[in-house]
């Protein structure tokens, strides 16, 4: 080392003795010396690298020890020889481990703080992994085939009319025709759900979900059988009826024989051979809740080929992509043949187009924006909930003022102490994680029981190493957003106020009041968010429930259809032959003991979202076209419409004498009077349905039929008697519970028609109804319980931060009560400051709720986004809160003995 080295060294040595004065004198005592070797030792080493090695080394010296990060640095390497490598990694972990220990016995220590906190992060937490459960298994996962990005559905839709056509599924003459003219997939199959006849194991009347499916169904899911084979080309001709079942139907009615493959099993009244188990995890619709249990080949008739007046949008039609080939280039195509075809067939198409979209946005699509608007509600509960522990960590680590003054006076530096703040807070994140697991496990069998009937995949929710993972990585990010701050504030303690008085004044807790002011503000904000949004479903589903059907459905029981099957042979004898059991079945019904009313209908229920429509025609008008000119159409018992009490507006209602032979009438409601007449009387007039010309003898009032959401449509009501059907829905009103009377109803109706396969689930119309609103008060539930746990978690922060200030501010008080400050004059200062923090917070919270307004619009029925209201109701319940939450820490400012404040400062 030269001589103008060893002066450089020696003038840096010096200026370093000079900073080191800023330190205690204790401090210096004990290591000054150590901290000056240290410094001429990596000096001496830099000069050994050159002059600029040693002038980069001297600012780094003078720099840290300006800074105050020298002590800890130096006392840690004179303390311990240098290590590198695996000594130091293990060296750090021995003092992570040290640190760990040291948390936990400091978390014991404060089992009052230990306790709110690991409630708070445990219910935030818990809510998160459960909401995560459930979007996570519905929405976020692939669905399980190979490759399966590449599947896609094929979807018709009506621009005119898109709420007709939403399923988007369509007829098999448009299906044929797209297999034959698209070349960007490698197959397009179609796939059709239905129920079929059969028996159980106890030769007992039962039925079984199934499809139908064209032969290379499963060859495009690329899912392999079990056991036997699945459909090949020509399965689809009746000559030698087959069938694949599915395991969990093999298990439950073969009980897994082994030789099930050959065995004949009857469904819908035609014997097939088994030709094919599938796999135990496969489930089509993809995990639902009532998967397909047995599949038949899909046949084609002549008239399914044809463009006549059969028009059955009963299929889905599914599609894998050739290789090379995007999503939107298919969707392009596909559009391409449906115009062309529409050319070539404008009566048939009318103007209808489709589309290709990945097969998983059509099974999910309909639910993913309100499971990902659950789970940005459930992210407000967890920012809260961080919120809350930082602020509890903040007043822990002002009490712990004089420990950390300590620790910094016998050389922990900053960087040490932030780092023992945030193993603690890790720590304390990581039990609140273990405990929120067990949280979100029981909500999840909560929140299964609740979610809607029919969503998909619903059987895949779970807390699974999935969302395990994820509860994992929020430990560790919870643990980060709650501790940082905390960490930050209290690594730069002033020692000598520490050592002093504990911390409890000063430059650093006024920036810790600031602090906690902030994230008071930050949580009133959020929960405001919470409290709107709870509060705008709350009203939306309250607006839903008092919309008024147009009829009485409380008390109306379904138990099941009932007719003959159809003979394509003898059209005739089956009308003849279904209309005479419909009719005997309803008489049988009547006689039941407590049914007081009974009827059928033709062309769909209330509430289950089936109908009906044909196109009607005028006299003098002819057949009428354009947009919404169809008619929903039932063929009825005289019955029915008195049994949901329908309001009678002119004219009459049908009766048993409207049969074969007298004149052809109907009645309709008021909707199809405004629409077919809307400048004169409908009462008389002529109406051609279905090629049958009737004279409307009656008008009734609109029923919303699809559900309180749907406005009513026209519709009209024919007598059973002057229609060809081949059976009808029973409705039955009974004297009391409707559900009591079942047994009764079914062995009536068995007694008339013995080989009658009646559903399992015969249900009411009010159970109809409550399927039909699941979906919001799902979504109004949650919301309502993230809206409540924010609202307490904020009251929690509120009443800690202001707890915080009246210990502060103790001397403060002692003294203007000596002064002649009143009790109420103290209180009223509390409240004001309260008041401050939660009205700031409700305003920044007002704004955003105001503009994430639009993301919710959607979602409400019949309400503003922005409905003062609902804003209003919210910020009442929050300020209420809020202040009185500060109640009790200002009573205990009133109650300050001046005396004792004055000395104990």
């Amino acid at each position: 080392m030269t001589l103008r080295d060893r002066r450089r060294v020696s003038a840096v040595e010096r200026l370093v003795r000079l900073l080191l004065r800023a330190y205690p004198a204790r401090f210096r005592a004990r290591f000054e010396r150590e901290v000056l070797a240290s410094v001429r030792e990596d000096l001496e080493s830099a000069a050994r690298h050159g002059a600029a090695a040693l002038a980069a080394a001297s600012v780094r010296e003078v720099t840290q020890t300006l800074a105050g990060v020298v002590p800890q640095h130096r006392l840690d390497r004179a303390a311990m020889p240098r290590r590198r490598g695996p000594e130091r990694v293990m060296e750090e972990l021995r003092s992570l481990g040290a640190e760990a220990r040291h948390a936990v016995r400091s978390l014991a220590r404060t089992p009052a703080f230990t306790l709110v906190a690991l409630v708070v992060v445990s219910l935030g937490i818990g809510a998160s992994t459960a909401v995560f459960s459930v979007v996570d298994a519905v929405v976020l996962r692939a669905l399980p085939f190979d490759a399966s990005d590449r599947l896609a559905a094929v979807l018709e839709t009506d621009p005119a009319r898109p709420a007709t056509f939403g399923s988007g599924n369509t007829t098999t003459q448009n299906f044929l025709d797209w297999r034959a003219r698209l070349t960007v997939f490698e197959s397009l199959e179609a796939v059709s759900s239905r129920r079929f006849d059969t028996e159980d194991e106890l030769g007992q009347p039962a039925d079984v979900r199934g499809a139908r499916v064209t032969a290379g169904f499963f060859d495009l899911l690329r899912v392999p059988p079990a056991l036997g084979r699945t459909f090949v080309p020509g399965d689809e001709r009746e000559a030698h009826p087959v069938a694949v079942v599915s395991w969990g139907f093999w298990q439950q009615r073969f009980g897994g024989a082994p030789d099930v493959i050959g065995r004949t099993i009857t469904l819908g009244g035609t014997p097939r051979e088994i030709v094919g188990v599938l796999p135990r995890d496969f489930s089509y619709p993809v995990a639902s809740p009532s998967p397909f249990q047995v599949f038949v080949p899909l046949v084609f008739e002549e008239t399914d080929r044809v463009r006549g007046g059969n028009r059955n949008y009963n299929y889905l039609a599914i599609g894998r992509l050739k290789p090379g080939v995007s999503m939107a280039a298919a969707s392009d195509a596909v559009f391409a043949v449906a115009t062309a075809l529409d050319q070539e067939y404008p009566k048939w198409y009318q103007g209808r187009r489709a589309r290709a979209i990945p097969l998983r946005d059509h099974i999910v699509g309909r639910v993913r924006t309100w499971m990902l608007m659950l789970l940005g509600a459930v992210a407000f509960v967890l920012l809260i909930a961080c919120a809350n522990v930082a602020n509890l960590m903040l007043a822990r680590a002002t009490a712990r003022g004089r420990e950390l003054g300590i620790r910094a006076a016998l050389g922990a530096g900053r960087a040490r102490l932030a780092r023992a703040l945030l193993v603690e807070s890790l720590i304390l994140s990581t039990a609140g994680t273990v405990l929120g697991v067990g949280v979100g496990w029981a909500g999840v069998r909560a929140i299964r029981a609740w979610l809607p009937e029919g969503l998909p995949r619903l059987e895949a929710i779970a807390v699974d190493w999935r969302v395990l993972a994820v509860a994992a990585a929020a430990a560790v990010v919870t643990g980060v957003l709650f501790g940082l701050l905390p960490a930050l504030q209290s690594s730069r303690p002033n020692l000598g106020q520490a050592l002093r008085d504990g911390g409890r004044s000063g430059a650093a807790g006024v920036a810790r009041g600031r602090a906690r002011a902030a994230l008071v503000v930050a949580e009133v904000a959020m929960a405001t968010v919470l409290l709107v949004g709870a509060g705008l479903f709350v009203a939306s589903f309250v607006k839903l429930l008092r919309v008024d059907p147009g009829f009485d459905y409380a008390g109306v029981l379904t138990p099941g259809e009932v007719g003959v099957p159809f003979d394509r042979s003898d059209f005739a004898g089956s009308v003849a032959r279904g209309r005479a059991l419909s009719l005997a079945v309803v008489d049988a019904v009547a006689a039941v003991p407590g049914v007081t009313e009974v009827a059928g209908v033709n062309g769909g229920l209330p509430f289950t979202g089936n109908w009906s429509r044909t196109l009607v025609a005028m006299p003098g008008r002819g057949q009428l076209k354009g947009e919404d000119n169809d008619l929903d159409l039932r063929e009825v018992t005289p019955g029915y419409l008195p049994l949901l009490r329908l309001p009678l507006r002119a004219g009459r209602l049908l009766a048993d004498t409207d049969r074969e032979g007298t004149p052809q009438v109907v009645v309709i409601n008021e909707a199809a009077a405004r629409k077919y007449w809307p400048d004169e009387p409908a009462l008389g007039r002529r109406i051609t349905i279905d090629d049958v010309e009737r004279t409307v003898v009656g008008i009734v009032g609109d029923i919303r039929h699809l559900g309180p959401e749907v406005p009513p449509r026209q519709e009209a009501y024919v007598p059973l008697r002057q229609s060809n059907v081949i059976g009808v829905d029973l409705v039955v009103r009974a004297d009391g519970d409707p559900l009591a009377v079942l047994p009764a109803v079914r062995a009536a109706i068995w007694r008339v028609a013995p080989d009658q396969r009646l559903r399992p689930e015969a249900l009411t119309f009010d159970a109809y109804f409550d399927k039909l609103v699941a979906q919001r008060r799902f979504n109004m539930a949650l919301l309502s319980l993230f809206g409540g746990l924010g609202l307490v978690i904020a009251v929690v922060g509120i009443y800690g931060v202001m707890a915080y200030v009246v210990s502060q501010r103790t001397a403060e008080f002692g003294v203007r009560m000596a002064l002649g400050a009143t009790r109420g004059r103290l209180v009223s200062l509390v409240l004001r400051q309260a008041g401050m923090l939660v009205g700031l917070g409700l305003i920044m919270g007002s704004v955003v709720a105001w503009w994430f307004g639009g993301a919710v619009s959607g979602f409400l029925y019949d309400l503003e986004a922005s409905d003062v209201r609902v804003f209003a109701a919210a910020l009442f319940v929050l300020a209420v809160a809020g202040l009185a939450a500060s109640v009790v820490p200002a009573r205990r400012a009133a109650r300050v003995d001046p005396l004792v404040a004055l000395r104990g400062d």
